[in-house]
């Protein structure tokens, strides 16, 4: 996926990174827009709005498979 970053997003998760808000909540990041971050539930849903330097980015999560961890493949 290509970088949008801008001057405001400098050092944030880059778009389509699965991150948590401050409250806790988990979501993949949509877009930011107008200093707001936008995230979407990782199986699908709604999305909410949150300050982006609230997020932080959750490295090597799985959001496809809630509860499971990442399949891989040994052969």
């Amino acid at each position: 996926m290509k970088s949008m970053e801008s001057p405001e997003t400098h050092g944030l998760p880059e778009v389509g990174a699965l991150v948590r808000d401050a409250t806790g909540r988990i979501g993949r990041l949509m877009a930011y827009t107008r200093a707001r971050a936008w995230l979407r539930p990782p199986t699908g849903g709604r999305e909410w709005d949150v300050e982006p330097e609230t997020i932080t980015e959750i490295p090597g999560w799985d959001g496809a498979a809630p509860g499971k961890e990442a399949a891989t493949n040994n052969h």
